[in-house]
Order: C-alpha cells, then structure tokens, then sequence
C-alpha cells in the first residue's frame, strides 16, 4: 500500500475511533456523572475521601477513567479542592501501582490491566528512565496509569519515583481540571467530545516513546 494511502487509512480510522467514542462517552457520561455525584453526596463530610478514593481505584485499575470522578469533583468542591483531591488520589494511585508491580511483578499487574495494556506495559519497561518518567507525567493524559506500573517492573528506586510523579503532574492536573472546568460551564457536551483523545494518547505514547531512541 502506498504511503499517501496507508496516510488516508489511518486518519480515517482515527476519526470513526473518535465519532465512536464521542457517541458512546455522550451516553455513558450523563447517566454516570449524576449518580456518582449522588453517590459521593450522601456520605457528607467524608465524601472528599470518599472522591479520592474512587479516583485513586481509576487509577490502579486501568481500564477506567478518571474523567467522570473529575467532573463529579469539580461540581461539588469547586476547582481548587478537586486539584487537590485529584493530586492526592495520583500520588497515592502511582505509589500503589509502582509497589504492587514491584512487589508481585506481571502476573498481579496483567490481572489489573488487561493483555493489551500489559503489551504497552512491556514496550514502555524497555525505555522507562526518569527523564522518559518525567515527561509521561508532564504529559499527562490516559498513558500515565500504565506508565507506573512499567516503573515498578525495573530497578527504578521508589523516592525518585514518587518526587518526580508528583510534581511533574501537578501542571497538568490543574490544566486539565481548569479546562475541564471552563467546558462543563459552556457546553457539558464537549466533555464527550475531548475525552476520547486522552484514550488516544493512551495508545499513541508507547509507541512513540518505544520508536523515538532507536532514531537516535
């Protein structure tokens, strides 16, 4: 196939992923985002904890998102409680996923993960340093779960670790909740819209970071 053709593929892939997405998160987020605000409502004044702790379970367990737990967040507390909510749940979340790799090792993190996400897992462990760390969590975005547990799978040291997942995601995590929060006042239905490309992101980075230092 010709490259201006497998180019045209690609995009049209891209785009029927992100439509269908679009169309699935437009469904699943309205119903999802009321009653977890309930959820977290009725248990009063422990429902910060309560908040944290179900963003910290996104995090270890892959698979689900920490969008609509966000939303739910900036919707009770305001913007300045959720990014601190938010920023304990990643830093409890990262050092959870980092130990339980290191602990147990694939076996335990497949289980959590699912195989495709333990095939990025396996990609990202063979690159993974503290300057490729630094910049997943500066980044952001969907990948970043994965990238913990790929930490914990090599010799990386736990307090280097922890330091630099803090507070190379705290500008991300303000950014994206303020973006967050200036959508949900406009037009909730963007949410839907934006929130499949951190999906994409998910699938775009390891095979970036994996590809770009055999170029060099």
């Amino acid at each position: 196939m010709k490259p201006r053709k497998k180019a045209i593929l690609l995009i049209t892939v891209v785009i029927l992923i992100i439509l269908a997405l679009y169309f699935l998160q437009r469904n699943v987020y309205r119903f999802e985002i009321e009653e977890i605000k309930s959820f977290v409502r009725s248990f009063g004044i422990l429902g910060p904890l309560v908040l944290i702790a179900l963003i910290t379970l996104s995090i270890v367990i892959s698979p689900l998102t920490s969008i609509p737990f966000w939303l739910v967040g900036l919707a009770l507390f305001g913007f300045w409680q959720t990014c601190f909510y938010v920023l304990i749940s990643h830093t409890v979340g990262s050092a959870i996923n980092f130990l339980i790799a290191q602990r147990w090792g694939r076996p335990i993190v497949a289980k959590l993960v699912g195989k495709k996400t333990m095939e990025k897992i396996n990609d990202v462990t063979k690159i993974i340093g503290l300057k490729m760390l630094f910049l997943a969590r500066f980044l952001g975005g969907a990948s970043a779960d994965y990238v913990s547990y790929a930490a914990g799978l090599t010799s990386m040291k736990f307090k280097p670790y922890l330091l630099i997942s803090i507070f190379a995601a705290i500008p991300v995590i303000c950014l994206n909740l303020y973006l967050l929060d200036k959508v949900l006042a406009i037009r909730p239905i963007l949410i839907a819209f934006l929130a499949p490309f951190g999906w994409l992101l998910a699938l775009v980075f390891p095979l970036v970071v994996y590809k770009w230092p055999k170029k060099k």
